[in-house]
């Protein structure tokens, strides 16, 4: 009798263990968060400018030019995906939308976050540039 109330107390802590999950988030994943949320904002104050300067350029050729950043940074949004246990811990824009992630290890959503990163500031740096060559 002591052994199966042994067992049957080993099995619900077992349970209530396994149930609890691990609430610690681990660190590559904050800062995979880190680099989502930096990236965001960067997205976000880019759009701002481009819409700003589509309103007002004159030029053709630099309209073109101009609409073809806003095409890239739109593939970038596509793109963009949450970083596991952190989702809808922050908010944007009434049009932005994040999709789950795909199934990957810690490693490689740090390694995502910091392409996706990459990849924003490098629109950045164009539309700076083209601002520059008004």
């Amino acid at each position: 009798m002591k052994t199966i109330q042994s067992l049957l107390l080993l099995s619900f802590f077992a349970m209530l263990q396994a149930c609890s999950g691990n609430s610690e988030k681990s660190e590559l994943l904050a800062e995979a968060n880190q680099l989502h949320l930096e990236s965001v904002e960067i997205h976000e104050n880019l759009e701002k400018k481009l819409n700003l300067m589509l309103a007002k350029e004159k030029d053709l050729s630099r309209l073109k030019t101009l609409d073809s950043l806003h095409n890239l940074i739109e593939l970038w949004e596509t793109g963009l995906v949450e970083v596991p246990g952190f989702e809808h811990a922050h908010s944007h824009g009434a049009h932005h939308e994040h999709k789950a992630a795909p199934a990957m290890t810690e490693e490689s959503m740090l390694e995502y976050q910091k392409n996706g990163k990459e990849a924003i500031q490098e629109l950045e740096g164009a539309l700076k540039n083209l601002s520059q060559a008004q």
